[in-house]
Formats: C-alpha cells, sequence, structure tokens
C-alpha cells in the first residue's frame, strides 16, 4: 500500500512527532511510505496566482519540494496527516502545503487522484474544550473532497502540555486499533 505520512508540527521531536513515529512503527508494510516533515521539505506558500487554473496539473512554482509531494498525495491509498492545533486551525506550515494543494482543486480531470483512505491525528496542549479541532475538520471536507478520500479516520489527544500523548491509553489504544486494520487491508 502506498501511504503518504504528513508530520505538520513546527516541532520535530514534539508530541505530535512522536505519536506519528509511533504510528508509523505499528505499521508493518513501509516499502511505499513517504513522510513529508513540514519541517525539512521546503514549501512555498500559494501565490494565488491561478496559473493552475490554465495549466492543469502544474503550478506556477517549481523550486520547492511540492512537486515530489503533489505526486505522493495523488498516489497514496493512505494519506495520515498528523497536527497540532493552533487556535482551532491547522499551523502555518502544513497549511502552506495545504494551500498549495489548490491546483488539485483545480483540475478539471482527476483521475490520475487514486481513492484513498485518511486518517488524521490532532494534537491539543490545552485541555479538551468545545470544537477544538472544528476548524481542522473543516479544512479536511475540503481537502478530503478533491483528493478523492472516501473515508477519514480520526484520533486526537488534548491536554498534551500535562500528559504526554503517548501517556493518553486512549488515543493510543485508538491508533493501534487502526495500525491493525492497515495491516490486515481493512480500513
Amino acid at each position: 500500500m502506498k501511504i503518504t505520512a504528513i508530520m505538520g508540527s513546527h516541532r520535530n521531536g514534539g508530541h505530535t512527532a512522536k505519536v506519528l513515529a509511533h504510528f508509523l512503527e505499528m505499521i508493518e508494510d513501509k516499502s511505499e511510505l513517504r513522510v513529508v516533515n513540514v519541517n525539512k521539505d521546503q514549501i512555498k506558500p500559494c501565490l494565488a496566482c491561478d496559473y493552475c487554473l490554465d495549466h492543469q496539473g502544474q503550478c506556477v512554482i517549481t523550486d520547492d519540494a511540492m512537486t515530489g509531494i503533489y505526486a505522493d498525495i495523488f498516489a497514496s491509498e493512505l494519506l495520515i496527516v498528523a497536527s497540532p492545533v493552533y487556535f482551532t486551525a491547522f499551523p502555518s506550515k502544513i497549511k502552506a502545503l495545504f494551500d498549495r494543494t489548490q491546483m488539485a482543486f483545480n483540475l478539471k480531470d482527476r483521475s490520475g487522484i487514486v481513492p484513498k483512505q485518511m486518517i488524521f491525528i490532532g494534537v491539543g496542549g490545552a485541555p479538551a474544550y468545545p470544537h477544538q479541532f472544528d476548524g481542522m475538520g473543516y479544512t479536511l471536507k475540503w481537502y478530503n473532497r478533491y483528493l478523492k478520500v472516501a473515508q477519514m479516520h480520526q484520533v486526537t489527544f488534548v491536554h498534551t502540555d500535562v500528559t504526554p500523548a503517548l501517556d493518553q491509553k486512549e488515543g493510543m489504544k485508538a491508533l493501534e486499533e487502526l495500525a491493525q486494520r492497515v495491516n490486515a487491508g481493512r480500513l
């Protein structure tokens, strides 16, 4: 199975990175795994220039990591998005990646995009509060629509400023169950 995992935290080695690494360790077949780290892969922001409207499948920006990232996301059967929540939204670096997929949104022919499943891992440092991850969910609904995501699975961790994500039994159990389903081909 071709898997693309996006680590969307500004902190390498923080809770989001640790939870994603742990989840990926549980997946048995990593032969076609690509991990995108928004701190290591340079991703320039969308220019909103509409170049992709007249040049289907192309972005005017060609000197950053997105060219390869587009190909991996489009070909993936499983897309994993791991991100902290900043003020009920995605942080700027991963949001830049999402914004750059405007090119895919503008495609008239999406036959080159493989249908896929998505796993969203959300991490919040604050105590749980109403609608904590809703803004991220709204973003992903649009993202899912034009990237042919058939189903999204979500696991969230809260109050990681007090209890590290890896110590939160309920979230870790949910991740383990998802990994088992991925390994069994039943996601």
